[in-house]
């Protein structure tokens, strides 16, 4: 089990540190590259500057076209930075000598842009005074000022990162440094970046602590200051709960309990097939989709296969569905239902609207795009879809959608091409990945964010048999910023209100494949082990938990600091499930706890079917899955199996679990059964202190 799980990856330690370029021919997805231009002058600038030969070296630099500015190079440590930022960079790392030379040459140029700095160009010209003259004499100025421009628009992060720069890359500066020092706090407190806060305190705190700054009409010593801006902030942050998979009790379940409702839609696609069709029916990938689900209030709502319904989560009543499920019967016999991935249909449930991500499993096209669709929550009437916007024409959605400060965030695809599936047009010919920012309520593009360039092929598999899983972009929303886990290599971190990329970090992954493929599978051929589903970013406290689904590391970002915080080999095949403060939970072929602390195996428990897949209710008293042979509840502390609750769901094929206020719902591939979350009488039973003595923990 430790070995499948947790397999030695036989590398050094020196050749485990090597970082990714983003220039590596055999990465499968490429931060949007500088031109080898660019590149050359960055090199022109290290050689000169070594040199001595200061002049030269900074024509070097400003030979770089500003449209330049916003492409991406190797920065250190596996990131991927934007040319802007390394030429920032390489300019604060230039000597005493080198700078006053610097200033020399580009003074009078920096003045000039700063006296334009008005009216509606005013944020650009800043923006470009900070990323191409902040050593100049006044690039300090220009920081300053636009820092107070990205904290009067809410953009707290990047007023942060503004006076972080005062405070350390340019000592020189005469902005008084108490004040700096109380606008970075005031900032990092905004943008939720607690840890950092609390270095800023304890760095700058005792240097300035006794000065006199008025901010915001209040004049007090820095420290003052700082003190009561730490405490408004609230305590440091925790890593809470595991997931978010409700409060109150643990579900206590018992074999006597049985469903309070039953939704059986499989039932209703196999009504009056004969023996034949039906055999036809389970011999397809759609017999074993599970439906994507979302709760809101008291309605549950379920994407099967593009066909989407609401449930009433207290009777069990059908309130309304788009089509009758029958209909996929149609798809069966047409043959593509092998090439359709039923583990991209997605829904999302929020403010009396549902928005769901789908296609026409009718459609014979096998390239056919996912589209994204808002339907009223109330009845199922449909508001907008973006098959009907121009702003979506070429982008086939991707992964699950997120709903963020009244955002829509998604991932998206730009279409293959005939001429690009079969290798043609070189990398101009490959498809773009894409995160895209949209108005919830109408459909409206905010904005839509390049974040690399594929290299990759897409894989196609006909007719019988297993497909492998292919990358899904996982999102997660923190203090202002979006961060996109592609899977395929590349944790790219976009401002939500811009949608600007501030920097890629490339983790190790499988090499890509260089043309399209069509593998053909018969049935006779053996059975393919199950492929693991894509995990989603998780957060431990100030940083950001990733693992690829064809990566065989744990990657710990600190993404405020720009640093690997730490990494650890694993299986490929694993998967991240949730995390409190001392336990991280992963699935795969068995479900896994890893210590936080030494980064050490606590336990493995093999479950039927493994945990490749579906949503598991993770609390730190308890694990719960949904298996073929029934609910299994799993000791968080031990791995040691509880209790299993063979319910009305055994022999499916396992799916999902959502805890509510007083039902525990079981989504399988044939049915959603609702079981009460505490069976009648176990209310009196723990005011009566009689329960049994290993639950006690979890009442």
């Amino acid at each position: 089990m430790l070995a499948s799980l947790f397999a030695a990856s036989g590398r050094a330690d020196d050749k485990a540190a090597e970082r990714m370029s983003n220039d590596r021919p055999d990465r499968p997805l490429q931060m949007p590259p500088a031109s080898s231009e660019t590149k050359e002058a960055f090199d022109d600038f290290d050689r000169f500057a070594r040199r001595g030969a200061w002049e030269r070296a900074s024509k070097a630099l400003y030979a770089i076209p500003e449209a330049q500015a916003a492409r991406f190079v190797d920065g250190p440590d596996g990131f991927i930075i934007s040319v802007a930022r390394k030429r920032r960079s390489v300019l604060s790392a230039l000597s005493s000598e080198g700078q006053a030379a610097y200033r020399l040459f580009y003074d009078s140029d920096a003045k000039k842009l700063l006296d334009q700095a008005e009216g509606a160009t005013e944020q650009a010209t800043l923006e470009r005074l900070f990323s191409s003259y902040f050593l100049t004499s006044v690039g300090d100025n220009a920081a300053d000022r636009l820092g107070d421009l990205y904290y009067e628009r809410g953009e707290f992060d990047r007023a942060a990162d503004c006076w972080l720069a005062l405070l350390r890359e340019r000592p020189d500066s005469e902005l008084p440094p108490a004040l700096t020092t109380v606008k970075a706090a005031l900032a990092l407190a905004r943008a939720g970046r607690r840890s950092e806060l609390e270095a800023l305190r304890a760095e700058m705190g005792e240097r300035y602590a006794d000065e006199v700054v008025t901010i915001a009409g209040r004049k007090a010593k820095a420290g003052v200051h700082l003190g009561r801006i730490a405490a408004e902030s609230g305590p440091a942050a925790d890593a809470g709960p595991a997931s978010s998979a409700g409060g109150g009790p643990a579900p206590e379940l018992a074999e006597a309990v049985a469903a309070a409702w039953q939704v059986k839609f499989a039932a209703s696609v196999t009504a009056g097939m004969t023996p034949v069709e039906l055999s036809q029916w389970e011999a397809t990938s759609f017999s074993g989709a599970v439906p994507a689900t979302a709760v809101e209030g008291q309605t549950l709502f379920a994407n099967y296969l593009g066909h989407v319904f609401a449930v009433d989560l207290a009777s069990g009543k059908l309130l309304w569905r788009s089509a009758s499920f029958h209909n996929l019967e149609q798809a069966t016999t047409q043959g593509q239902s092998q090439m359709i991935e039923t583990n991209r249909f997605a829904i999302l449930a929020a403010s009396g609207r549902v928005w769901t991500l789908g296609r026409d499993v009718k459609d014979p096209n096998y390239q056919a795009e996912f589209r994204l669709a808002c339907r009223r929550a109330e009845n199922g009437d449909l508001v907008w879809q973006s098959s009907d916007l121009s702003d979506y024409a070429g982008i086939d959605f991707v992964g699950p959608p997120l709903l963020a400060r009244d955002t829509l965030f998604i991932a998206g695809k730009s279409s293959t091409s005939t001429s690009s599936m079969y290798g043609g047009g070189g990398q101009d010919g490959q498809p773009r990945q894409y995160v895209l920012a949209i108005r919830p309520r109408d459909g409206k593009l905010l904005w839509k964010t390049e974040v690399g360039i594929f290299r990759e092929g897409e894989r196609y598999y006909w007719y019988y048999g297993p497909r492998e899983t292919n990358p899904q972009p996982r999102l997660l929303y923190r203090a202002g910023s979006v961060y996109v886990d592609t899977h395929s290599g590349i944790l790219a971190r976009l401002d939500a209100d811009s949608g600007a990329v501030d920097w890629g970090y490339g983790y190790e992954t499988d090499p890509s494949q260089s043309q399209s493929r069509f593998i053909i599978i018969f049935d006779e051929m053996p059975q393919a082990a199950p492929s693991t589903a894509c995990s989603g970013p998780l957060l431990l406290g100030d940083l950001v938990l990733i693992k690829g689904l064809k990566s065989d590391r744990i990657c710990a970002i600190d993404p405020d600091r720009m640093k690997l915080a730490w990494e650890r080999p694993i299986a490929k095949s694993a998967r991240l499930l949730g995390v409190d403060d001392a336990t991280l939970y992963l699935g795969g072929p068995e479900l896994a706890a890893l210590d936080l602390k030494g980064r050490s195996l606590r336990w493995t428990a093999p479950l039927p079917g493994g945990c490749h897949d579906g949503r598991l209710l993770v609390r730190r008293d308890g694990l719960w899955q949904l298996t073929p042979r029934g609910i299994f509840e799993v000791d968080p502390q031990t791995g040691r199996v509880r209790r299993i609750f063979r319910g009305q769901d055994t022999g499916a094929e396992g799916g999902d679990l959502i805890l509510t206020d007083r039902l525990l719902v079981a989504i399988s591939n044939r049915t959603i059964s609702a079981y009460p979350r505490r069976p009648p009488g176990a209310e009196k039973i723990a005011r009566e202190g009689t329960g049994s003595p290993r639950m006690r923990g979890a009442e």
